[in-house]
């Protein structure tokens, strides 16, 4: 199995996710904009009333028939956490979906003139792109537009009874720019369709956040005493580690892999949710010891897993497994209990022994070379099961 970073059928306001009415004005020096108009939503939904996610956008966002109105009516003006995939370059690691915005000569000279077209943004260094000390930041959305406003955009909308393009607001699945400033002036963007920007926590509303926090303060409690169980690929960490630890990924402060029982119910003695954080799970393993694993804000908030919906436990345990997966056959639920592997054993059964593989690369003869914790290399074979192994020295 492969843990990824990432659908009902519209977008709501993320205001609407509690009740209200959006009424956030417009940014400070930013042209008036028309907000998009109550009476074309559809009407709210409970973060309470799913089964298991906690930001129905996402699920809704991937139908492939949502309107540039109804991403407008999630973020505009709506303060965001920023996040996404970060490119490791050292000191200068960068979010690799965020570049450094502008806005663009033209609309400052339209803005001056007082017009009431909204301003544009755009990226003037496609290389330069958002520092990763922004991630997990708080930013507000100071413009949605679509990415190429041109005649070749007008072809695209859909088309009235006259064959004339309809409102910009009525395009499916629109080509869309998220503008955003944070509070130091910094201003950055990112291009994404409306499944795309599902599928990864980029910018997820702070009303959204809240919403969740409110429910998980309720129910967390609700899950302890519940038995869960641990992989190769679960991150365990000492009782005494640090939130910021956990969030650093601190090796030192990790349980080591032979330590932790794989595949033995271990019941959960604590739950805690950690303000835009994610939750902190507790757990007793047979011997008496106790470990703790963090669910990131960004695994609370992906859509769900092959569009199956998930409970409420299965979406806070992160990498923890509500049960010893059925698809595994005795003889491998037997190995990866006892932390072994074998020739023949599938490469899913091989994941939940050793855990997520290091590196990939193609095998001389066949399949692939998969290389665990820089210490041990499996070759898969074309059927996707082991075929061989060796350590490394």
């Amino acid at each position: 199995m492969k843990f990824q970073a990432a659908f009902a059928l519209v977008a709501l306001c993320a205001a609407l996710l509690r009740g209200q009415t959006p009424t956030q004005a417009a940014p400070a020096g930013a042209a008036a904009q028309p907000q998009p108009d109550a009476a074309q939503a559809q009407p709210p939904l409970d973060p309470r009333s799913d089964s298991g996610e906690f930001a129905p956008w996402r699920v809704q966002f991937g139908s492939g028939k949502i309107t540039f109105l109804q991403v407008k009516y999630l973020f505009l003006y709506q303060n965001v956490i920023v996040g996404g995939t970060v490119e490791d370059l050292g000191s200068s690691s960068q979010l690799l979906d965020w570049r450094i915005a502008e806005q663009t000569p033209e609309s400052m000279s339209a803005s001056n003139d007082k017009t009431p077209h909204p301003p544009r943004y755009f990226v003037p260094h496609a290389m330069e792109g958002l520092s990763v000390r922004y991630s997990g930041k708080k930013a507000n959305v100071i413009a949605i537009q679509l990415h190429t406003p041109d005649a070749a955009s007008a072809a695209k909308k859909p088309l009235n009874a006259m064959g004339e393009p309809i409102s910009d607001d009525d395009i499916i699945n629109p080509c869309f720019d998220v503008v955003v400033r944070f509070p130091d002036g910094t201003t950055a963007m990112t291009t994404q369709y409306p499944a795309s920007i599902a599928n990864a926590m980029l910018a997820e509303p702070m009303t959204v956040i809240d919403a969740a926090a409110d429910r998980l303060q309720q129910e967390l409690p609700e899950i302890v005493g519940t038995s869960i169980y641990a992989a190769g690929f679960t991150p365990l960490y000492k009782p005494n580690t640090t939130i910021d630890e956990m969030v650093n990924q601190v090796d030192a402060r990790r349980i080591a892999p032979a330590d932790v029982p794989l595949f033995v119910p271990l019941p959960i003695v604590a739950a805690r949710y950690v303000d835009a954080v994610g939750v902190v799970i507790e757990v007793l393993f047979p011997n008496g010891d106790r470990a703790i694993s963090l669910t990131s804000m960004s695994q609370l908030f992906l859509p769900p897993l092959n569009g199956k919906q998930q409970s409420f436990l299965e979406c806070v345990i992160g990498l923890f497994l509500p049960e010893i997966p059925r698809k595994l056959t005795r003889k491998e639920v037997s190995a990866i209990k006892s932390g072994s592997i074998y020739s023949g054993m599938s490469e899913n059964a091989l994941e939940y022994v050793m855990g997520f593989p290091d590196k990939q690369t193609d095998a001389e003869d066949s399949g692939r070379k998969l290389t665990f914790r820089n210490s041990l290399v499996v070759v898969i074979n074309y059927s996707g099961r082991v075929e061989s192994w060796k350590f490394l020295n």
